[in-house]
């Protein structure tokens, strides 16, 4: 039985988008018309100019004249653009207007360009493009919007470009009742401003003025009542940030021919009533009744998330379906629908098992101020659900999505005001926030005692009640890869080198309603050095409090200043340091009617913990204590970072007693070493000179007295830089080779190995070089140059690597002991003077003799 329902549904509602498709087809176009008859005679000076200081764009108004026929659903529309600059051309040179073809009639009047005293007529033959207006499809919103749009040729500086068209028709939903807000400011100059309504006498219409908005002149013609103003406030653009969705700073008049709220809600009884339930929908009752076992409160669970997470936000506002919603058997059937419509099925399952529910009109701009201006359908721009249910009221949104926890954990929506369609109702009810949701955020750092370590950072924060439903439907609709992206990317502009260390992971308590999000990140280079003093620092940033302020500094600003509401934060920062340290950081405690802020930091040994609570009671501060919440801030802002500093003491480390060896890295350098030894002995034996060439040898003396002492004590030097190398330390090479910032740990260990190893062999080199010298042997000129060279490519190689791997700058030391300069300084001193002297030609003769 349901396949064959669904089928005739999905046939029906094929047939019937068809045929809106075709009738909107056909009315898809625009007209060509004479001017209306009905329009009250207005005459403006076109004489008039603008000041130039005002003109942007390259064009101004010299006429907008708008006449609003209420009675035969007509709006006239009258403009004239004046070109002064080439960038007029560019601006000024298109017309659009927008219509709904559903309900909407456009013909045009007048397409004229005024040059040179002459008129050219651009009406008839102009090739308008109807363009769908779909702005609000990234809400899901699809309205059936069109905009008529034109491009006018040869248009030239100096034109004045004159258009008039009348949409006619009104929305049937509104039963031609007058609902409107007609604003009186322009960001452009206007020369010539006229506007009106003309309506019966016999409708009982109410205005009220906002912002010093002027009451309008009032006449009779042609048997109507005649409503003009001519005047406009030409306003700068309003950079202001921070202002709070209600506040509306513009010169603006309301017009209603509603007398009360008891009548709007009386026009939402006849537009939300709901036909008899289909069979597909009573099944769908059953389903529910018989999934909630007789329990009403599980019921109404599964109705709601039925509704809110099961039938998709989809929201075809076409004509008359801008306000009244679709059949629940519809939305049922299509599995989709807006506010209205989700709300009106929500309300027939609740009603189905007798649990008392009602539609409710809210603003979700307006909220609290929706009371302040004249009763009208218009006020509103979304549709919940009030229940009475257990003699509590429950405000329930079919457009929340993931929302979960028990009906005592539902938060109240802040829309503070609400018109609850019943024949009852007669004002607007308050929606008093009882249950609010909380943020626990904890960031625990763990600082490594070197500044070669890597520091850690876990991050556990909880969301409860709606504060988890927010959060819960984010996760949904974004991937892990993408969030994880995310989160990464917030802590890598607070602290550097950030790098994930494990994957985000969730709790989510859907009885309790919390939902938790762990990470987990390491921190390459926490410590920063300073060159200067060798002191380490590190900044604590309480970023996550500081992002919720809405940060000003003019303490004579006219605007309110909104604040995130509700939101209760209660954030800690807990640092694990290396060393005990004294913390004089002195309470901070905020309360007003507005919000409240509590600070403190306090110290447990080597930990660390910066306490931060954050709650609002309102959504906005008042103009009035803006002097004071600026002095608040510099209070706040003040403790939301911490600086920590410290010199670690090295010499304790290095003198440790304890000190532990590397002994794979002792083992291969006697290993090496006795390689080495053994080589030097096979050297050793090689001659230049032949025995039988043997000739008395020059004594040591003069110049070499010099290399002597040098030669003495190079092998001194090449032993103790040796035993000094980190490589010998089992703490050093624990310390490097859990470095994750230098890549391919196994390459770094191999080049600290070889490092060691060659210094070995410059040890052995060095002690070779002593015994050629001292037995004047024929081959130590050969041997010493050969020295100077491998000490200065070895010098040259081992500083770049390091300089890569560890960021040493002792590659950039040009006078340090490691620099190439020293082995080519000596090599150019002593190897011309061996080959070109007396004393070096006649010193180093003596070839090898084998005595056996």
């Amino acid at each position: 039985m349901l396949p064959t329902i669904t089928r005739i549904l999905t046939y029906s509602l094929s047939i019937f988008l068809l045929i809106t498709l075709s009738l909107i087809s056909h009315a898809q176009k625009v007209n060509i018309g004479p001017l209306p008859d009905w329009l009250v005679p207005y005459t403006p000076n076109l004489t008039l100019k603008p000041n130039a200081k005002n003109v942007s764009d390259g064009y101004y108004l010299l006429l907008l004249e708008e006449q609003r026929q209420v009675e035969l659903k007509c709006n006239y529309q009258h403009f004239i653009r004046q070109i002064v600059s080439e960038a007029g051309i560019q601006n000024g040179s298109e017309i659009s207007v927008d219509f709904d073809p559903q309900y909407e009639k456009l013909t045009f009047h007048k397409i004229v360009v005024h040059r040179d005293g002459k008129e050219i007529n651009h009406l008839s033959g102009a090739n308008f493009k109807l363009l769908q207006k779909e702005q609000d499809l990234s809400r899901f919103i699809y309205s059936g919007t069109y905009t008529a749009y034109l491009i006018l040729e040869d248009v030239r500086k100096g034109d004045q470009i004159e258009y008039a068209y009348t949409i006619s028709g009104d929305n049937p939903i509104f039963n031609g009742k007058l609902d409107s807000r007609i604003y009186f400011v322009s960001y452009d100059p206007i020369v010539n401003y006229y506007k009106n309504l003309i309506v019966s006498p016999q409708r009982n219409i109410r205005f009220k003025l906002f912002n010093n908005a002027t009451t309008p002149l009032q006449k009779n013609w042609k048997g109507f009542t005649v409503y003009e103003w001519n005047k406009v406030d030409i306003r700068e653009a309003d950079n202001t940030n921070y202002v709070p969705s209600w506040y509306n700073p513009f010169t603006r008049v309301q017009v209603s021919e509603y007398s009360s709220w008891k009548e709007v809600a009386k026009w939402g009884m006849k537009i939300n009533a709901a036909p008899t339930t289909s069979t597909a929908l009573q099944q769908k009752i059953a389903t529910l009744k018989k999934a909630a076992k007789g329990d009403k409160a599980s019921y109404l669970l599964q109705a709601l998330h039925f509704v809110q997470d099961d039938i998709r936000y989809m929201g075809i506002e076409m004509g008359e379906y801008s306000h009244r919603p679709n059949t629940p058997d519809k939305v049922l059937a299509q599995r989709f629908g807006d506010c209205k419509d989700k709300a009106l099925l929500l309300c027939t399952l609740l009603r189905a098992n007798d649990i008392p529910a009602n539609m409710a009109y809210v603003n979700t701009d307006m909220k609290g101020t929706v009371n302040d201006i004249l009763p009208s359908p218009g006020a509103f721009n979304h549709v919940i659900v009030q229940v009475a249910f257990n003699n509590k009221i429950y405000w329930l949104d079919g457009t929340m999505s993931y929302q979960r926890g028990g009906l005592a954990d539902f938060c109240e929506p802040e829309y503070q005001q609400a018109l609850v369609i019943t024949d009852t109702t007669t004002q607007l009810t308050p929606i008093i926030p009882a249950i609010r949701g909380k943020t626990m955020i904890r960031e625990h750092f763990t600082l490594p005692d070197d500044q070669n370590k890597d520091g850690r950072l876990q991050v556990n924060t909880t969301y409860f009640r709606d504060d988890a439903d927010v959060q819960r439907a984010d996760l949904a609709g974004t991937s892990m890869k993408e969030k994880e992206k995310s989160y990464l990317s917030y802590y890598k502009k607070l602290y550097g080198e950030v790098v994930q260390q494990d994957s985000i992971t969730t709790q989510d308590s859907v009885v309790n309603n919390t939902l938790r999000i762990n990470e987990s990140y390491l921190i390459h280079h926490l410590w920063k050095k300073d060159s200067i003093t060798d002191k380490l620092s590190f900044t604590a940033n309480a970023q996550s409090f500081y992002d919720i302020l809405n940060y000003i500094t003019d303490d004579q600003r006219k605007i309110p200043v909104s604040l995130r509401y509700p939101y209760d934060l209660d954030y800690q920062i807990i640092m694990e340091t290396p060393i005990e340290w004294s913390l004089d950081q002195t309470p901070v405690h905020i309360s007003n009617d507005y919000y409240t802020f509590n600070y403190t930091a306090e110290k447990n040994g080597k930990q660390l913990i910066l306490s931060y609570q954050f709650k609002t009671f309102s959504d906005n501060v008042p103009v009035k204590f803006i002097p004071q919440y600026v002095k608040d801030l510099k209070k706040m802002n003040e403790i939301s970072s911490l600086d920590l500093s410290w010199k670690p003491d090295y010499s304790s480390i290095t003198q440790h007693p304890e000190r532990k060896g590397n002994w794979l890295a002792i083992v291969l350098a006697l290993l090496f070493a006795a390689i080495f030894i053994y080589l030097s002995t096979i050297y050793y034996r090689y001659s230049v000179l032949s025995v039988k060439d043997t000739t008395t040898p020059t004594p040591i003396g003069g110049g070499l007295a010099l290399l002597a002492i040098g030669l003495v004590f190079a092998p001194l030097g090449e032993f103790v830089n040796l035993c000094q190398m980190e490589v010998f330390s089992y703490t050093s090479w624990q310390v490097f080779s859990s470095r994750n910032d230098l890549g391919n740990v196994t390459l770094v260990q191999l080049f600290v190995i070889m490092e060691m190893i060659f210094n070995v062999f410059l040890f052995i080199y060095s002690i070779l070089l002593a015994v050629l010298f001292f037995n004047r042997r024929d081959t130590f000129p050969f041997t010493l140059a050969t020295y100077y060279f491998i000490c200065t490519i070895f010098i040259y190689v081992d500083n770049r690597i390091k300089s890569f791997y560890f960021g040493s700058q002792e590659a950039n030391g040009f006078l340090s002991l490691n620099s190439i300069l020293w082995p080519l300084l000596r090599m150019a001193i002593w190897i011309p003077y061996l080959l070109t002297s007396e004393r070096g030609k006649n010193t180093f003769v003596v070839p090898y003799r084998n005595n056996h």
